[in-house]
């Protein structure tokens, strides 16, 4: 995947294949009052359909129980529901973990007042390209993305839902996404100046190699930055190989936290850190991990999940090197 937040839509009409469909162990959208769960949805539009949102303007959340940010997220729209806030804006909330009844108990604790779909093989999720935790998916009332990221400005929010309700034609598969993230990446370059665990703070211009640079966002607490970190020692040493040096950039937590967790751990890489979330704001990351692969010339060669197999065939390309060139002895994740 390329830069995380320009057009990566998925066909509305493309059904998955039949394997998946009888993969999917998740059940149908659910409603507070307990309905029947209906078969698993083989596209967009079906699941739309299934959780009473076709031809609707809907937010859906992407999230996990457990995940701080999925409940504060969770919290947010449920109020916006119950309070009728914006008009014509209806929600959703798929759900990545599996059903069981300490979920169930979450769920029937917070009376969201909206569906909630069990999705524990990711099927619908990958669907929205939505496979990190919290992920927000507005569509419009043809089933279309038109915004997915982070929580949305609630005021931005409303202006959108009144857009998206006055429009009366289907924008086809190249409708206009609002706040897709355009980044000058010369100037943040520049502008990202964090120090690392010994205190020297420099650009990160100055971290570059030759070829380019990896930067992989995590914080301490994700399990599934803790997989990019473990990894992270043996991607970094194909990559040195061809001249583009990497390092960890967390993000979010106290000085002591990040300097106790790195110094028990040893990593093998640099780390550097930005205790609040300017850094994320600027890059526009809305999860961890998210790995950053820049080219020499300043430019993003990758930017999506943390899947080393993917990184290194940006890679590849970026190096003119046939493919399969670059192989890592570990997989990486595609959640985050």
């Amino acid at each position: 995947m390329s830069e995380r937040n320009k057009s990566h839509r998925p066909s509305w009409v493309a059904l998955l294949s039949v394997a998946t469909v009888l993969a999917i162990l998740a059940a149908g959208c659910k409603s507070a009052e307990n309905a029947p769960a209906a078969p698993a949805a083989a596209n967009p539009a079906e699941f739309l359909k299934q959780c009473g949102l076709q031809g609707k303007v809907a937010l859906l959340q992407f999230g996990m129980v457990g995940c701080e940010l999925s409940e504060e997220g969770l919290g947010k729209m449920t109020a916006l529901q119950k309070d009728r806030s914006i008009e014509g804006l209806a929600f959703a909330r798929v759900e990545a973990g599996r059903q069981t009844k300490t979920a169930d108990d979450y769920f029937a604790a917070k009376s969201p007042g909206f569906p909630v779909h069990y999705d524990p093989d990711s099927a619908v999720g990958r669907m929205f390209d939505a496979t990190a935790w919290p992920t927000y998916v507005l569509v419009d009332k043809f089933g279309r993305i038109r915004y997915l990221g982070s929580w949305p400005d609630e005021a931005k929010l409303a202006q959108w839902a009144a857009a998206l309700g006055k429009e009366t034609a289907d924008p086809g598969p190249g409708a206009a996404m609002f706040e897709v993230a355009v980044l000058d990446v010369p100037k943040l370059l520049d502008q990202t100046r964090l120090p690392d665990l010994q205190g020297a703070a420099k650009p990160l211009r100055e971290r570059m190699g030759p070829k380019g640079l990896l930067v992989v966002f995590v914080d301490t607490n994700c399990p599934f930055s803790a997989t990019a970190i473990n990894e992270m020692s043996s991607v970094a040493s194909v990559l040195a190989k061809y001249e583009i040096p990497s390092l960890l950039l967390n993000v979010g937590e106290p000085q002591a936290t990040v300097e106790q967790f790195y110094t028990q751990r040893q990593v093998g890489i640099p780390v550097i850190y930005d205790t609040g979330k300017a850094t994320l704001k600027a890059w526009a990351v809305t999860s961890t991990p998210t790995p950053i692969l820049i080219d020499s010339g300043g430019t993003i060669a990758y930017r999506g999940k943390a899947v080393w197999a993917d990184v290194g065939a940006a890679a590849e390309k970026g190096l003119n090197l046939p493919a399969g060139t670059l192989k890592f002895a570990v997989k990486g994740t595609g959640f985050g």
